[in-house]
């Protein structure tokens, strides 16, 4: 990888810790507590935190396989296959990437409580993400 795809996916990284940050906040609330616009919050974090992970998935399907995905979930996947997340763990991210594309595409309503609940459930995915990430790195070679 490039020194400039590493700072990439150092920047990232940042991107992804800082939505965590605001996420825990936001989370230490019951549902009930949550303003309109913390409900809001989540909902564009959980795009944040989606895209952000996905760019250092496609950046290093590109440099490592030379691999192109067709989307966000099927990123995941595919580290998923070579060994770099647990398998568990890239659908779990691809689930996350699909509730990331319902909300950016708006294609129904969705419950706020369901995805208040799913972020509760999901935010250690991103950080055990980043920790798969920083290892397959620093190993520098293909699985």
């Amino acid at each position: 990888m490039t020194e400039s795809d590493s700072e990439l996916v150092e920047a990232r990284i940042r991107e992804i810790n800082d939505a965590l940050d605001i996420l825990n906040g936001i989370l230490a609330k019951q549902f009930e507590e949550l303003t309109i616009y913390e409900k809001l919050s989540l909902r564009y974090l959980i795009i944040q935190l989606v895209e952000a992970s996905a760019s250092i998935c496609m950046r290093i399907l590109l440099n490592f396989y030379n691999e192109v995905v067709e989307g966000f979930p099927q990123c995941f996947i595919r580290l998923g296959v070579k060994g770099i997340l647990p398998e568990d763990l890239a659908s779990r991210l691809a689930s996350a990437a699909r509730l990331r594309n319902l909300l950016v595409h708006r294609y129904w309503a969705i419950s706020d409580e369901r995805v208040y609940e799913s972020v509760k459930r999901g935010l250690r995915d991103f950080e055990e993400f980043i920790a798969c990430v920083r290892v397959f790195l620093r190993r520098g070679v293909k699985s």
